[in-house]
């Protein structure tokens, strides 16, 4: 007996999205014992292995936010390997993402169909699925911050207190996984306590709850002594944001200002520096979440909000379009101040505005089912080719990688090194893969990254990775033994040290 999908219910949607996820995440893992890992996927291994060997103020001394690097420990207590037990935990958190991605559409409209849209546009959402293979501590954020989201829709909707309590539990949570959870508490609240039509009474009250697990956290804080936790971890960021923040951020655009000026000045004595630097910074800033979101959502998103595809009522909008302002805002200050962004910074506010594409689909469904069979015929059509399209782009690599160096460079090292052997190395993935994730090798990290140092007579091998020139070609005590580059010249150098 076939579906169509009227016929479908919530929970046969939730339950193909789950297992959905489950796949697309497999997938992104298909280098499993063997992963394309990033730098700050080593620095988590590590700090989980430092953690189950010597706790809280080891994790905190390699990372001063280890909350996503603790549960990694924990499950690598169950038998598990630190680079599986942080690929099953991303799985889950994956998972947990989809899942309340579809029940925030769901909450505006209950209708299968709609779940359906809603389950086909985070399933094939390209810029979450990328990277789905990569060890991302933001996977829990991202997972805690929507169901935050979704507890404070659902309060506004049926102002049962308990989801006040649910909403606070899990930004804390978000909060221990990225330290912007802070931010996003502190707007929403403030949201609250401005929301029209309570009495001063329940909007301090509304506030206090969703405030209670930052306030139990201060509690714990000052009971275990901050210097007992290196000052706090992150919270000294806080801090210094909120006291000097306004003060680096003015240096920092000085500094780029008169930097431009030297640059452009001499030849283009017309440019306005000033305006120029806003311009484009506004222009880079659109470009990033525009490539986040996705061009064909973006265009969906601006769609059914133009067509109020999505009617919000006034405190929905005041909470929706206040996390937007906020998100926005908190990301071009870090691009101001870092000059950079991406898709790990935006996704967050991406994914608001993603939740409006379902309702846009269903608002051009809609206009379909009432036009001639030809456009009907057309628009479904695109809208399949779309979803199968974006599906399988979020697994196709385009340009260089850097797969090729690590996997040759690990391969020849492990051909030719027995476990006595000392390794100086400048890159923290290969000594990840030569060695593991165990928390004592800074030294041989530290010994090659300093250049015009030929200091390695306590090592038999040094591995460099470079681009452009090699630090170390200089020293007459090495003997170049293979060498190894990509398409755009990233080279690794494996040298003897010379007796």
């Amino acid at each position: 007996m076939t579906y169509s999908v009227d016929r479908l219910s919530q929970r046969h949607i939730y339950i193909a999205a789950v297992l959905l996820s489950f796949l697309l995440s497999l997938l992104g893992f298909s280098h499993l014992f063997l992963p394309n890992i990033s730098v700050d996927g080593v620095l988590y291994l590590r700090c989980a292995a430092a953690y189950s060997q010597g706790g809280l103020k080891a994790a905190m001394a390699l990372y001063p936010w280890p909350f996503y690097s603790i549960m990694i420990a924990h499950l690598h207590q169950l038998g598990l390997s630190y680079i599986t037990a942080a690929h099953l935990l991303d799985m889950l958190l994956q998972a947990w993402m989809v899942y309340f991605f579809i029940r925030i559409v769901f909450h505006f409209n209950p209708s299968p169909r709609v779940g359906v849209w809603a389950l086909l546009c985070i399933i094939c959402y390209s810029t979450f699925n990328g990277d789905r293979g990569i060890l991302l501590r933001d996977f829990g954020y991202w997972a805690f911050y929507l169901t935050s989201f979704w507890a404070a829709l659902v309060f506004l909707k049926t102002e049962k207190q308990r989801y006040l309590w649910l909403f606070g539990l899990n930004i804390l949570v978000a909060t221990l996984f990225r330290i912007e959870g802070v931010v996003i508490a502190s707007c929403v609240i403030l949201l609250f306590f401005c929301m029209p039509g309570w009495s001063f009474f329940a909007r301090c009250r509304n506030s206090l709850i969703m405030a209670w697990p930052f306030g139990l956290g201060l509690v714990l804080l000052l009971l275990i002594g901050t210097h007992n936790l290196y000052g706090g971890g992150r919270l000294q960021d806080v801090h210094r944001a909120l006291t000097h923040g306004l003060a680096m951020l003015l240096e920092n655009k000085a500094q780029t200002v008169e930097l431009m000026d030297k640059a452009l000045k001499a030849n283009y004595k017309f440019i306005h520096t000033e305006q120029m630097y806003f311009s484009m910074l506004i222009g880079f800033f659109f470009y990033k979440i525009v490539t986040c979101t996705e061009v064909v959502y973006s265009a969906l998103a601006v769609y059914g909000w133009t067509k109020k595809a999505l009617i919000l009522n006034c405190r929905e909008k005041i909470l929706w379009y206040g996390l937007l302002i906020t998100q926005a805002l908190v990301l071009f200050v870090f691009l101001m101040n870092q000059l950079f962004l991406t898709s790990r910074y935006t996704l967050a506010l991406s994914l608001l505005i993603v939740l409006w594409v379902p309702f846009s689909i269903e608002h051009l469904y809609q206009k379909s089912l009432i036009a001639t069979r030809k456009w009907r015929l057309s628009f479904n059509v695109a809208l399949g080719c779309f979803f199968i399209f974006s599906l399988l782009y979020s697994f196709v690599h385009i340009g260089p990688t850097k797969k090729y160096l690590y996997d040759n460079t690990l391969h020849w090292l492990q051909q030719h090194t027995g476990s006595s052997d000392r390794i100086a190395v400048n890159d923290p993935i290969v000594l990840y893969q030569v060695k593991g994730a165990i928390p004592t090798w800074n030294e041989d990290l530290a010994a090659s990254t300093q250049e015009n140092t030929c200091e390695f007579a306590a090592y038999r091998y040094v591995v460099i990775k470079f681009r452009r020139q090699d630090p170390i070609a200089h020293c007459t005590n090495l003997k170049l033994v293979q060498s190894y580059h990509n398409e755009k010249d990233a080279v690794a150098n494996i040298y003897e040290v010379r007796r």
